[in-house]
């Protein structure tokens, strides 16, 4: 018994050893494209923000350029209105109709 835990420790062990230069080298082209300048590499699309209903109003007061994209039900928009200007694409069918939303400009969903 203890015959092959010693076998499968030093094959485990060896697999470990093999195993770090690897990753050494895995991580040095993560390094290096951190320090690569940022003109080479495609922008980013921005993570999602929240916007308080005030700070949107002084937005659109202001006539700063965005799309308003209402994603609520048919029934949601008869009963409360909507925004005017604002585009209607209920939530369920956003996935079908990106291609119908221009990526230029600021998009605000809700």
């Amino acid at each position: 018994m203890s015959r092959r835990f010693l076998i499968t420790f030093v094959m485990f062990a060896g697999l470990l050893v093999s195993n770090r230069p690897l990753a050494a080298q895995s991580q040095q082209p993560a390094a290096q494209a951190q320090k690569a300048p940022q003109a080479s590499q495609p922008q980013q699309p921005r993570q999602p923000e929240r916007i308080a209903v005030a700070d949107l109003k002084k937005k659109l007061d202001s006539g700063e350029k965005m799309l308003l994209i209402d994603v609520r039900e048919d029934w949601e928009l008869k009963a409360d209105g909507a925004i005017p200007g604002a585009i209607h694409i209920p939530v369920a069918d956003i996935d079908a109709r990106m291609q119908d939303i221009p990526k230029d400009v600021q998009l605000v969903f809700y």
